[in-house]
């Protein structure tokens, strides 16, 4: 009697463990057909746009102008610090 329970545990611990492996297996051959769809289809858009890519890298903003506003006990040491930089004109200078 206890090798038939011995037995059927262990039949009953495989087939447990069964349903998780499929599933592992199931998401691993997911991933691949995936990533073998994507590698396609992303070869196939890149040969009908002739080769070009679909951005243009740009700089589109840039300052014409900065303000430093700082504390009257450290105004001078700004100046300082910034006196080496060419300045536009475009605000009031610091006394």
């Amino acid at each position: 009697m206890l090798p038939g329970v011995l037995i059927g545990w262990l039949f009953g611990l495989v087939n447990w463990l069964d349903p998780v492996v499929s599933a592992l297996l199931l998401a691993l051959y997911g991933l691949v057909f995936g990533a073998i769809i994507g590698a396609l289809s992303g070869m196939l858009l890149h040969a009908l746009q002739g080769g070009r890519w679909d951005f243009a890298s740009l700089c589109s903003m840039q300052p014409s102008r900065y303000e430093v506003v700082v504390d009257e006990e450290v105004s001078d040491e700004a100046v300082g610090l910034i006196g080496g930089l060419q300045t536009t004109g475009g605000g009031p200078t610091p006394t």
